[in-house]
């Protein structure tokens, strides 16, 4: 009965698939304080049991909402048995609750690194995306 619970996974890639900066009009210093648009998606690839998780950040000048950064990545998780979380009947797919908060709290995290590297020397430098709830609906994180 335990094995069943059990969530067997392996990090299989990241891919950076969009990155921008966006020259800003006001001047950027050390008193900006930066705003983050996080949005994430899980996808499915069943014939290699793949689990994506695509995080799309835009970066904002907090006072004015303008944006002046973008990044898209996506983390590949092979997932042991993808197929037993399948529902035929329903074409849906039902990852464990914490299983699939793990994987977007995996991929945030992994994805505050690559910005750090992307954005390091530019005038994004300072923009560090804060540590977030992934288990938080958008409606209630906002």
């Amino acid at each position: 009965m335990e094995a069943d619970k059990q969530f067997n996974f392996q990090i299989k890639g990241i891919e950076i698939l969009e990155t921008s900066i966006i020259e800003p009009k006001n001047r950027i210093d050390n008193n900006t304080v930066f705003g983050f648009d996080l949005q994430l998606k899980q996808s499915f690839n069943l014939d290699r049991e793949l689990v994506i998780v695509t995080c799309s950040i835009n970066v904002l000048d907090n006072d004015t909402q303008v944006k002046l950064g973008h990044i898209k990545a996506s983390c590949l998780y092979y997932v042991e048995k993808l197929n037993k979380y399948i529902d035929k009947e329903q074409n849906t797919i039902g990852l464990p609750e914490s299983a699939s908060v793990m994987l977007n709290s995996i991929s945030i995290s992994t994805v505050r690194g690559v910005m750090y590297g992307v954005f390091r020397g530019t005038f994004l430098n300072g923009a560090i995306l804060p540590v977030v709830n992934p288990s938080i609906p958008a409606e209630e994180s906002k």
